[in-house]
């Protein structure tokens, strides 16, 4: 019974090996009998003890057991059968081909072995025998076992998947899926090759069917088709499904680095920097040496500002990784090392580092634009200004680029050009990934609008920014700026407010509701805002200089003039009247 249990246990898994139809002699096998029972000359306890075994994954002594009982029995095709099998979930391809090349010198006629064959061919890369093997096995059609030729259906179609023989692949996994309509192995590759040809909502309806049926899924599994459409649901824009789907795959497999990957490459293209720091974290836990994942690790810390931690996981990407970069190689690493280094003041280093990533990817445009930042903060405005026209030129789209061209100019006093790149910026890939939010670009437009005293324009780009991004605080600290100039101010006690509550610490916005409230005439009010501003910063100009005007207005003016208060004027005596003659 124990034999059987294996022997059905790898029906739907495998498929094959390496050498095709090689004779078992060639490969020179080695019989290594368990040290245990050495010498006992019982078939079918070794027999039975190789099935035992292999139940248990001792895959080593499994196969020295079955190699005891082959000793003594050579021409057993089930004991052949099941080293086979042991030797594909061992993962040792090219000794299982041999295996099951045994098992057909025994039994050509086997469909099973031949299909099994395919699979193991196919994990050796040896595609094209291993389709020949496949459609052997549906050619002859016996001895399939407890299997059926949907097996060799789905190995048939794996195996043109990797040629990149599409139709063919297709055409496999759904005569696959007509034989077996619960083949969630098949349902699972059918989706992938579809997500692959852009068919999004066909591979959905493959993933969900695989799902569904939730059987014979080896060599695939549900976690990897969660991960899938997790995949899916990002090109179609759907970013709440597709977290949703890398949760369930990771609650089946929290071990599956890619999908912490993924999950937290798209919470950083929310803007969810917080969150994909953790993913991250976990990513590296899992994969401490992998380059892809520190470089990603490194660029969300620059993110949230922690520069010298994003330097460490550069540095620890290009010294210690793995060289396994993704589509963007080593210059990603390279340009947020800069990143890094200019947010921790070394300009100069910070330039040498975007240098490198340029000479790497001599047409990556936010190397090129990330350049601009150092030089700019080293009040090399010319170099500046010529990086983020050569990152322009890479790529039009790049709000980044026309962003960081738009400060440039800005500071250069080119005001209505910082407008218009400020408008470029906004009509780009803002919003994205690492790009900079609209409502950073409409915060520092509004800030050059307020320069050239446009002060509508200004509120209502301001506006755009706290509709956008009511977390934005400056972007209320502009608005009450304009409002102010527009002598809107009960307005602009409101907007101040909204900052404030934002962040109460900051004696600009309390300055800002002192000034609104002193226009207003209400004095009392203003008092304690501009005296709150003073106790934050007690050098603020315009906030000592508004709280004098308010305490000169709220000192009470002196009384009118009253009686008692007056000295009396002297009187003459009274004189009695004269007296009548």
């Amino acid at each position: 019974m124990e034999r059987e249990k294996f022997v059905n246990k790898v029906r739907y898994t495998f498929g094959g090996s390496l050498l095709g139809l090689l004779v078992l002699g060639a490969l020179g096998l080695t019989v290594a009998p368990v040290a245990a029972q050495e010498g006992l000359e019982d078939f079918q306890y070794w027999a039975q003890l190789c099935a035992s075994l292999a139940e248990e994954d001792k895959y080593e002594e499994a196969i020295a057991a079955c190699d005891s009982a082959i000793a003594l029995n050579p021409k057993d095709v089930e004991t052949w059968r099941d080293r086979a099998g042991i030797l594909l979930e061992w993962q040792q391809y090219t000794q299982a081909t041999a295996a099951y090349n045994r098992v057909l010198m025994l039994q050509p006629d086997d469909s099973l072995a031949l299909a099994d064959r395919c699979y193991a061919l196919s994990q050796l890369e040896r595609y094209d025998v291993a389709i020949e093997s496949c459609e052997t096995a549906l050619r002859v059609d016996r001895n399939w076992g407890e299997a059926s030729p949907a097996l060799a259906w789905y190995h048939r179609g794996r195996a043109f998947r990797q040629l990149g023989e599409v139709k063919a692949a297709l055409d496999s996994f759904d005569w696959a899926l007509e034989l077996d309509r619960d083949y969630s192995a098949a349902a699972a590759d059918r989706c992938q090759l579809l997500a692959d040809l852009g068919d999004f909502e066909g591979a959905l309806a493959a993933c969900d069917r695989a799902l569904k049926a939730d059987r014979r899924w080896s060599p695939s599994d549900p976690a990897t088709v969660w991960e899938t459409q997790g995949e899916i649901y990002i090109a179609l824009d759907r970013y709440d499904r597709a977290l949703d789907a890398f949760d369930r795959a990771l609650a089946l497999n929290p071990e599956n680095a890619d999908a912490w990957l993924q999950r937290a490459q798209l919470l950083d293209r929310l803007g969810r920097h917080g969150e994909a720091k953790i993913a991250y974290d976990w990513v590296v836990q899992i994969q401490p040496n992998s380059s892809l994942a520190l470089a990603r690790q490194c660029a969300n810390l620059n993110r949230l500002g922690s520069y010298e931690e994003a330097l460490a996981a550069c540095e620890a990407a290009l010294k210690e990784g793995d060289g396994i970069w993704g589509s963007e190689g080593p210059a990603f690493a390279w340009m947020h090392r800069g990143n890094a280094l200019a947010g921790l003041g070394n300009y100069e280093e910070a330039i040498a580092s975007s240098n490198r990533a340029i000479a790497l990817a001599p047409d990556y445009a936010d190397a090129w634009s990330n350049r601009s930042v150092p030089l700019w903060h080293l009040g090399r405005d010319d170099e500046a200004l010529a990086a983020t026209e050569r990152a322009i030129a890479l790529d039009p789209n790049s709000s980044l680029a026309w962003y960081n061209q738009g400060r440039i100019l800005k500071d250069l006093g080119e005001y209505d050009a910082a407008i218009a790149a400020y408008d470029r910026a906004i009509k780009g890939d803002a919003n994205i990934g690492d790009r900079p939010s609209l409502a950073q670009i409409w915060i520092n437009q509004s800030a050059v609008f307020l320069i050239l005293q446009e002060y509508g324009n200004a509120l209502t780009v301001a506006q755009s920014a706290t509709t956008t991004a009511p977390e934005q605080v400056a972007g209320w600290y502009n608005q009450g700026l304009a409002l102010m100039a527009l002598q809107r101010y009960e307005e602009a006690v409101e907007v101040y407010e909204k900052a404030i509550e934002l962040d109460p610490e900051n004696a600009d916005f309390w300055t800002g509701k002192g000034m609104a409230l002193r226009a207003l005439e209400e004095y009392a009010d203003a008092l304690p805002a501009l005296e709150t501003a003073i106790q934050l910063n007690p050098t603020h100009p315009q906030a000592l200089q508004t709280l004098e005007i308010v305490r000169r207005e709220l000192q009470p003016e002196p009384p009118p003039p009253d009686a008692q208060n007056v000295p009396p004027k002297e009187t003459l005596p009274e004189v009695s009247p004269p007296a009548q003659p």
